[in-house]
C-alpha cells in the first residue's frame, strides 16, 4: 500500500487498535478532559471526580441525581496534519533508498582534461557552474528532506483511545461514610515521528563533487559522502546521480491497555453555618499492558505492516497500586474542592526495543525518553455556583500542574462549564462548556452534553481546530461518551 493511503485508513486502523485494546485507566491525562462530562453534583458519582464527594452527594439527596452507581463507555480521536504528513513521507521515501542504476541524468561537468583558458580546477567553479548549480541543487534536496523530517516530529501524531468506567456505592454509611467502588478501562494508542537532524557541510560535499571529473566511464557507480548521511551515488557510464540519505528518523507506535480497580471512601469531618468540610481517600489498584513498534522511514514499504504490527504485539503486564485523596468544602450556593491524584508516582516501562541497528545517539536517547512512563502526580482544583436547588451551575476546574500521560503527551486542563439539571423524567438536563489544554498542544474543545429520562447521559467533545484528510475537513480531536446512572 502507498503511504499516500496512509491518512484517513490509518486513522481508522489508529482508533481501531484502541478499541481492540478497551482497557484502562482514567485517573492520569485524558486526551479530552472528564471534567466536561455529566454536570457539577453528577460528577461526584463518578470514579473519576474527587474522592471526598460521595458522601456529600449521598448526604445531600438531591432530587435530580440518581443515587447508587454509573456507568459509562467513551471513544476520543486527536491527531496532526496527517493528510500533508504522509504525503510527505511518500515524497522523501526514495531519498532513503540506494539507486539501482545511478538515479536521474545530468550534463558531464567539464574536466582538467579539457579545461577552457588554462584555468586550474579549483576556478573550473567560477567559469563552469554547473558544479556550484549541483551544490545549490543538493543543498536545496538536504534542506527540504530536513524541512520534511522536522514537519514529521511536529505533525506526525495521530492518537486514539477508547475509555469505559464504572462506579457504584457499596454503603451510605460505613462508620459513618461513604463506600464508593470503581472500575475503569481504557486502550490508548499513538503514532509519532522521531526526528534526526541532519547536519550537511556545504565545504564537504564541494570536495567531494569536485572528484566526479576524475572518474573514467568503466568505473563502478561511485558513492560519494557529501556529510550528514547524505550520499550521492554517481554513475560514471550515464553521468547518472541519485542522493541518498542515512537518517535514523522513523515512525514509533505505542499501545497501552491498562484496568483500574478502585475503593473510595469518604467522609464529613465538620459541619457548620457556613458549610460542611468532606474528605475522601481512594486506594487504586492497577493492571497495565504495554507495548510499542518502530519503523525507520527508509525501511517503509507497507503503511498496513506497522498497524498490523501494534495490533498483534505482545503486551508486557505490570501491576501497580497507588491512591487519590481530595477534600470538599460544600456551602448552600457554592462548593470548594482539591483532588491529589497518583500520590506514589508509580512507573512503568515499555518493552525495549532493538537500537542495535541506530547510529544516532539522539534518536536513542528519544526511544529511550519513549520506553516509560510514570503516572505522575497532579493536583486538581475546583470551584462551582449554583442556584438553592442546585438546578442551575457552573463549574471550573483546573490542574494545578500539567502531566504526561502514557505516550508522553502533557495535559494540564482548563474547563468551564454551565449546565441546568431538571427535576423531571421528561425534561433534559443540558450542560455546555468550553475546555483548554494549557500545556503540550494546547488545544480547545467545545462540550456538550443532556441527560435524558434522568439516567442516560450522552456528552460530545470537538475541538475548534480543524486538519484536511484526502481533501476534506475534519475537526482535529472529538470525544464522545455515553453512560447511565442509576438508584437501586
Amino acid at each position: 500500500m502507498s503511504l499516500k493511503k496512509f491518512n484517513k485508513y490509518s486513522v481508522i486502523k489508529l482508533t481501531a487498535i484502541a478499541m481492540i485494546n478497551f482497557s484502562a485507566t482514567t485517573v492520569w491525562a485524558d486526551i479530552q478532559p472528564r471534567s466536561a462530562s455529566l454536570n457539577y453534583s453528577q460528577k461526584a458519582l463518578s470514579n473519576a471526580g474527587n474522592p471526598a464527594s460521595a458522601a456529600l452527594i449521598v448526604e445531600r439527596k438531591d432530587p435530580h441525581v440518581m443515587i447508587g452507581g454509573a456507568v459509562e463507555i467513551g471513544a476520543g480521536l486527536e491527531y496532526g496534519n496527517l493528510d500533508e504528513l504522509f504525503a510527505k513521507i511518500d515524497e522523501i521515501s526514495n531519498s532513503f533508498k540506494p539507486p539501482a542504476d545511478g538515479g536521474t541524468t545530468l550534463p558531464a561537468p567539464p574536466t582538467p582534461e579539457n579545461p577552457i583558458e588554462d584555468n586550474p580546477w579549483d576556478d573550473l567553479l567560477i567559469k563552469y557552474p554547473e558544479l556550484a548549480d549541483r551544490l545549490d541543487a543538493l543543498k536545496g534536496k538536504v534542506v527540504n528532506t530536513a524541512g520534511l523530517l522536522a514537519l514529521i516530529a511536529s505533525e506526525g501524531y495521530g492518537k486514539a483511545e477508547a475509555t469505559g468506567n464504572a462506579s457504584f456505592v457499596l454503603n451510605e454509611d460505613l462508620y459513618g461514610g461513604t463506600l464508593l467502588m470503581g472500575m475503569g478501562l481504557k486502550g490508548n494508542a499513538k503514532v509519532v515521528g522521531l526526528f534526526e537532524e541532519i547536519d550537511f557541510n556545504s565545504d564537504q560535499a564541494l570536495e567531494a563533487l569536485k572528484t566526479i571529473p576524475e572518474f573514467d566511464e568503466t568505473d563502478p557507480i561511485q558513492k560519494l559522502d557529501l556529510s550528514g548521511g547524505v550520499y550521492l551515488y554517481y554513475n560514471p557510464a550515464n553521468h547518472k546521480v541519485k542522493l541518498n540519505i542515512d537518517n535514523d528518523s522513523m515512525l514509533l507506535v505505542k499501545s497501552t491497555k491498562i484496568a483500574q480497580f478502585s475503593l473510595a471512601y469518604s467522609k464529613k469531618a465538620f459541619e457548620s453555618e457556613a458549610g460542611a468540610l468532606y474528605w475522601g481517600v481512594k486506594p487504586i489498584f492497577y493492571r497495565v499492558g504495554l507495548t510499542n513498534v518502530s519503523a525507520r522511514l527508509g525501511e517503509i514499504t507497507d503503511s498496513e505492516a506497522i498497524f498490523d504490527d501494534i495490533k498483534n504485539a505482545n503486551y508486557v503486564y505490570k501491576n501497580g497500586f497507588d491512591f487519590d485523596m481530595g477534600v470538599t468544602w460544600a456551602a448552600p450556593n457554592y462548593q470548594l474542592g482539591a483532588t491529589m491524584t497518583n500520590v506514589i508516582e508509580k512507573t512503568y516501562l515499555f518493552p525495549e526495543l532493538d537500537t542495535q541497528r541506530l547510529n544516532s545517539t539522539k534518536i536513542i536517547q528519544k526511544i529511550n525518553y519513549h520506553s516509560e512512563f510514570t503516572m505522575q502526580r497532579q493536583v486538581k482544583l475546583e470551584a462551582g455556583i449554583f442556584t438553592q436547588q442546585r438546578d442551575w451551575s457552573l463549574h471550573a476546574e483546573l490542574d494545578a500542574n500539567p502531566v504526561e500521560d502514557p505516550m508522553r503527551d502533557r495535559y494540564q486542563w482548563l474547563t468551564v462549564t454551565a449546565g441546568y439539571a431538571a427535576d423531571s423524567w421528561w425534561l433534559p438536563s443540558a450542560r455546555f462548556g468550553f475546555s483548554r489544554n494549557l500545556a503540550g498542544t494546547s488545544l480547545g474543545y467545545l462540550n456538550a452534553g443532556v441527560t435524558f429520562m434522568k439516567f442516560i447521559n450522552l456528552d460530545v467533545a470537538t475541538t475548534l481546530d480543524t486538519v484536511t484528510l484526502d481533501g476534506d475537513k475534519y475537526r482535529r480531536g472529538v470525544n464522545l461518551r455515553l453512560g447511565v446512572q442509576f438508584a437501586y
